[in-house]
């Protein structure tokens, strides 16, 4: 379904440049399929979740928590590959923490004085 958007927005040249290229690396077509098909039904379900938490939480909550996810992935990636982490990508990792850190604090002060 996203096939056309990807030609229209990559080109054909570089879909054919990385299909090869993954050829090129050992993969057969049948592994290629299979794997495409995999990350596509992954961001499905990935997608589905993302709505159902939505659903249920404040769309800041959710934006907040979000946030964390992507610095939680940067901070895995860093351990678990050794990505190396630029300074401008650790003070954005330390603003993101900060801001969802306030934002936590900021939240629960308002709903204590909302009781009271």
């Amino acid at each position: 379904m996203i096939l056309p958007f990807s030609i229209g927005i990559e080109g054909p040249k570089a879909i054919t440049n990385a299909w090869s290229a993954a050829l090129s690396n050992g993969y057969t077509q049948g592994q290629l399929l299979r794997l495409l098909s995999i990350s596509g039904f992954l961001y499905y379900i990935y997608n589905e979740v993302a709505f159902l938490a939505l659903s249920e939480v404040a769309p800041v909550t959710h934006a907040v928590t979000n946030t964390v996810k992507r610095v939680v992935i940067i901070l895995a990636s860093v351990i678990v590959f050794r990505n190396p982490v630029s300074k401008l990508g650790a003070i954005g990792s330390g603003l993101a923490i900060a801001g969802a850190t306030a934002y936590s604090i900021a939240k629960s002060k308002f709903s204590k004085a909302k009781k009271d």
